[in-house]
């Protein structure tokens, strides 16, 4: 007899109620006889104790009635795919009767199981049946007590997984079935979950703190919004959304007059009201308030058309005036809060960064996807990382990566670039509303040294040698008007010149400091370009970057 995956063994004894022996065993023989289970006490000392030679079932079974023996076949150690030889049935002392024995199958018999109701009956007495546990509890009722749904599920297992006549048909079915269900959940994991938010049916009360100790409530507060502000709109739900509608409610012109002043203090380097953070009682006052009040109501009277108010503004007198400074009007408003000339201010650590690149032909402006690691210093995120830390060690991107906007630049708060930290970017330990301007000697130290920009500088200095002409002065011409926007002054463009011409005499007597500057960085050079001429062209590029008018919005 063949043993199957998960079979057992079984018999039927009675044991003498007036004469019970003190032990019985089974025996099975695979070719062995080291396969033995006993009940009662240890009394027949064949194989080693506690081991599939002599494996302990329990105590006696009750007495005086026929009671079901049955063990696993791995227990007693016989292996699937075994041959049963033999089985023994031994006693120590007393009387016993056995009446049928055999074995619990899932591997069925030649020719296949084709009756349901032997399956059934099979099925039935199993201990370790591995069916599904709704069709274990069908099978186990009787079928005559089954309504009509029970009747078919229990029929359709039975002709899809079990029968010799029609599992065939299905087996292939199924196997595209589970291949389906199997790619719907690697779908599903692959989309994000979104958490959602309820109310209590029955919300908490809420007490005003004293002195903000949490065991120390004082009194009572109703869900609504501080009696300074306008009240909610009415009929507004007293939940989150009754508070959205609140904020964008035009008798609450508030959250417009933070918006507007926010793109105001975009374009000008400072809002109409200067604390852009803080319009409460510690705020400063606004310099312009019914231009802040006009800005708001228009932007909530055109349905909060953001684009609509980004033109508005560029394309207002205010903004459209020359940055040009008189040193009359400088003395009498320093800081243009009059708004009597245009704009001017150093621009955002992000944007040098992203205009160097894009001149010099190198921003990748591909949107979206992961962080990416540009160029930092080596060892800084390990000072001040936590031993076991994920961030411990930095690791720099490659290809592409190394060329995104700034915007996609993976941001350690503990350590952010140094680079970008120089140009007076935040940590982005806290929100920041509104950015320190600084100029100090690093900015132009970063601008001259820093891998990204000397690399910006030799890919810029391939353009101008590719695109800006034959003759020096169209390319320092081609080069200037790139970066700054406008022809160089005469007197600049004898500078530039005379830079020019020291360089070129610079790196002609020294090549290998020409071929170490132009190895600066992961972009490869133009092999066609000589490395004297690209070299000295790469340091005018890189007098551009340093220009005020570069770094600087005018």
């Amino acid at each position: 007899m063949k043993v199957g995956d998960g079979d057992s063994f079984f018999a039927y004894a009675y044991l003498d109620p007036q004469n019970p022996p003190q032990t019985i065993m089974l025996q099975f023989n695979d070719g062995g006889w080291e396969h033995r289970i006993y009940w009662g006490e240890n009394k027949i000392e064949w194989g080693g104790d506690n081991s599939p030679a002599r494996y302990r079932g329990g105590p006696l079974p009750e007495t005086g009635r026929w009671v079901r023996l049955e063990v696993p076949a791995e227990t007693v150690g016989v292996k699937p795919g075994s041959t049963l030889n033999g089985w023994a049935f031994t006693q120590f002392g007393g009387t016993i009767h056995w009446d049928r024995a055999g074995i619990v199958t899932r591997e069925y018999a030649d020719p296949p199981l084709r009756s349901q109701l032997v399956w059934e009956e099979l099925e039935k007495d199993r201990k370790d049946s591995k069916l599904p546990g709704n069709i274990q509890n069908l099978i186990k009722v009787a079928g005559d007590q089954r309504n009509a749904d029970q009747q078919k599920q229990l029929r359709d297992y039975f002709l899809q997984f079990v029968s010799a006549d029609t599992r065939g048909t299905f087996d292939p079915l199924n196997q595209q079935v589970d291949s389906l269900n199997k790619q719907k959940t690697e779908l599903d994991q692959q989309i994000p979950a979104t958490m959602i938010s309820g109310d209590l049916p029955q919300p908490r009360d809420a007490f005003v703190l004293i002195r903000g100790a949490y065991n120390k409530p004082g009194d009572k507060v109703e869900r609504t919004v501080p009696s300074v502000f306008p009240p909610l709109p009415e009929g507004a739900p007293l939940n989150r959304l009754g508070l959205a509608q609140w904020l964008v409610s035009p008798q609450h012109p508030l959250t417009a007059r933070v918006i507007v002043n926010r793109y105001w203090q975009h374009y000008f380097g400072t809002g109409i009201v200067k604390t852009a953070e803080d319009f409460g009682a510690q705020g400063e006052w606004p310099t312009h308030p019914e231009l802040l009040d006009w800005l708001a109501t228009e932007f909530i009277r055109t349905g909060w058309d953001v684009k609509r108010m980004q033109k508005r503004i560029v394309m207002s007198a205010a903004y459209r005036r020359s940055s040009k400074v008189t040193p009359e009007l400088l003395h009498a408003d320093p800081d243009n809060r009059l708004l009597a000339r245009g704009p001017r201010f150093r621009l955002d650590a992000e944007v040098i960064r992203d205009s160097s690149l894009f001149v010099s032909g190198l921003l990748v402006e591909k949107e979206g996807g992961k962080s990416v690691k540009p160029y930092q210093p080596e060892g800084v995120w390990e000072a001040v990382a936590f031993v076991g830390s994920n961030t411990r060690q930095f690791q720099m991107d490659a290809g592409t990566a190394l060329y995104r906007r700034s915007l996609y630049t993976f941001w350690k708060r503990t350590s952010p670039p140094p680079s970008m930290l120089t140009f007076d970017a935040p940590s982005r330990e806290n929100c920041t509303v509104r950015r320190a301007r600084t100029n100090t000697p690093l900015q132009s130290l970063a601008l001259m040294n820093d891998v990204q920009y000397v690399e910006a500088s030799r890919k810029l200095a391939e353009r101008i040698l590719r695109e800006g002409g034959s003759q020096p002065v169209d390319r320092l011409e081609w080069g200037f008007r790139l970066v700054t926007g406008r022809k160089p002054a005469p007197q600049e463009a004898d500078i530039l010149r005379t830079v020019l011409e020291s360089q070129l005499t610079r790196y002609a007597a020294d090549n290998a400091a020409a071929d170490q500057l132009l190895a600066v960085g992961s972009a490869p050079r133009d092999p066609n370009m000589p490395s004297v001429e690209l070299a000295a062209y790469a340091m005018i590029a890189n007098l551009l970057f340093n220009l005020d008018e570069a770094v600087t919005k005018e």
